[in-house]
C-alpha cells in the first residue's frame, strides 16, 4: 500500500494548529519534526535519550515540518486543497503560519509505518510525570506518576510546550477527590494526567470522532475505565456535572469563548486551568477572563506559549 506525504512548512507556534488541520482532513497519521521541541526536552528532561535524529539539529528553530499521510485511495488533491485553504486562516487566529511550502510525495508504508517509533521516548513533565509510549520500556522510581500512551502514528520530538504547561498546573492544583473536566481532550492525555492524580472523576470531551476513540483506548491501557469517561460532543451538550477544575488546552480564540460557557460546570471557588495560548493573545484572554469574574490566580509562560489559572469567585 502506498501513501501520500504531505509536508508543509510552518511556525512552532503554529505546529499544533496545523496538526490538527491534517488529522481534520483525513490524515491517518501525523509526524511533527521540530528542533525546538528537541532542544526544550533535552534541556528539560533528565531520562536518557539513545537516538534522536540529527538532521533535527540542523533545522531552522523558526521553522517546523508537518507530515501528514493521506491515503492513496481517497481524493487526496481535495483534502490537500482544503488543508492549504484551512492555512489561510491561522492568521486570524493570531498564529504565523509561515511559508506554507508544500511538498507532495508517494511513500510506501513500510518505509513509515514502523520507523518513527524510534524517536518517541519515555519524558519527563512536572514533578513527576512520566509520558511513556507503550513499546518503550520505563522502570518506574518511586514518585513517578506513569502514564501509557499510544499516539498511533502522530508524533513529535518532544511534548508541545502547551501540554507541558497544563500537566504542571494539573501536578500544582489538582488535589484528590476533585472532579476534573478536559475539554478539547485530544489523546487523553491531561484526563490521564488528572486520573493519577486521584482525581475522584474525570470527564474528557471531545469533537472529534477520532480522538474521542483513541482517547478511550489510552485511558484502558492505563486503567483508568472506572475513573474517567471520555465522551464525544460539545461541553454545553454532554456535560451536566459541575466540576472543581475544567482543563481547555486549545486556541486562545477558543478560550476566550468558552470563558463564560463554563461558568455553570464550575463550582464556586473552581478552577479553569487554560493553555494553548500564544504570548500575544495572553492579554486578550487574560481580559476575557476577568471581564467574567474570575480571579486570575496564576500565569506561567514556556518559550511563544502561555498558560492561566483562574478562580470562579
Amino acid at each position: 500500500m502506498k501513501w501520500i506525504e504531505v509536508q508543509i512548512k510552518t511556525t512552532p507556534e503554529a505546529e499544533e494548529a496545523v496538526s490538527n488541520i491534517f488529522y481534520e482532513e483525513g490524515a491517518e497519521g501525523v509526524v511533527i519534526e521540530s528542533p525546538n521541541d528537541l532542544f526544550i526536552m533535552k534541556k528539560n528532561n533528565p531520562l536518557n535519550w539513545d537516538y534522536y535524529d540529527e538532521s533535527l539539529l540542523e533545522m531552522d528553530p523558526e521553522t517546523t515540518i508537518i507530515k501528514g499521510y493521506l491515503n492513496e485511495t481517497t481524493d487526496y488533491f481535495e483534502q490537500i486543497n482544503s488543508i492549504l485553504d484551512r492555512l489561510k486562516t491561522l492568521p486570524s487566529c493570531g498564529l504565523n503560519p509561515g511559508s506554507c511550502e508544500l511538498t507532495i510525495t508517494e511513500v510506501n508504508q513500510e518505509d513509515w509505518s514502523n520507523s518513527w517509533k524510534k524517536y518517541y521516548k519515555p519524558v519527563k513533565v512536572g514533578n513527576n510525570f512520566i509520558i511513556k509510549p507503550t513499546w518503550e520500556n520505563y522502570y518506574k522510581e518511586e514518585g513517578d506518576l506513569v502514564i501509557e500512551i499510544d499516539p498511533g502514528m502522530a508524533f513529535g520530538s518532544g511534548l508541545h510546550e502547551t501540554t507541558q504547561l497544563c500537566i504542571g498546573n494539573l501536578e500544582q492544583y489538582v488535589k484528590a477527590g476533585d472532579v476534573v473536566i478536559d475539554i478539547g481532550c485530544g489523546s487523553g492525555i491531561l484526563a490521564l494526567a488528572a486520573g493519577k492524580l486521584k482525581c475522584e472523576k474525570v470527564i474528557a470531551v471531545d469533537l472529534d470522532s477520532m480522538a474521542v476513540k483513541v482517547a478511550r483506548e489510552n485511558v484502558e491501557k492505563n486503567n483508568l475505565e472506572n475513573l474517567i469517561e471520555v465522551r464525544e460532543g460539545d461541553l454545553m451538550d454532554v456535560i451536566d456535572e459541575q466540576a472543581d477544575v475544567i482543563v481547555a488546552n486549545i486556541l486562545a480564540e477558543v478560550i476566550i469563548n468558552l470563558t463564560d460557557q463554563i461558568k455553570p460546570f464550575l463550582k464556586k471557588g473552581g478552577l479553569f486551568v487554560s493553555s494553548g495560548i500564544i504570548i500575544d493573545k495572553l492579554d486578550d484572554v487574560v481580559d476575557k477572563v476577568t471581564a467574567e469574574g474570575f480571579e486570575i490566580v496564576e500565569i506561567e509562560k514556556l518559550n511563544d506559549w502561555a498558560s492561566v489559572v483562574a478562580r470562579k469567585k
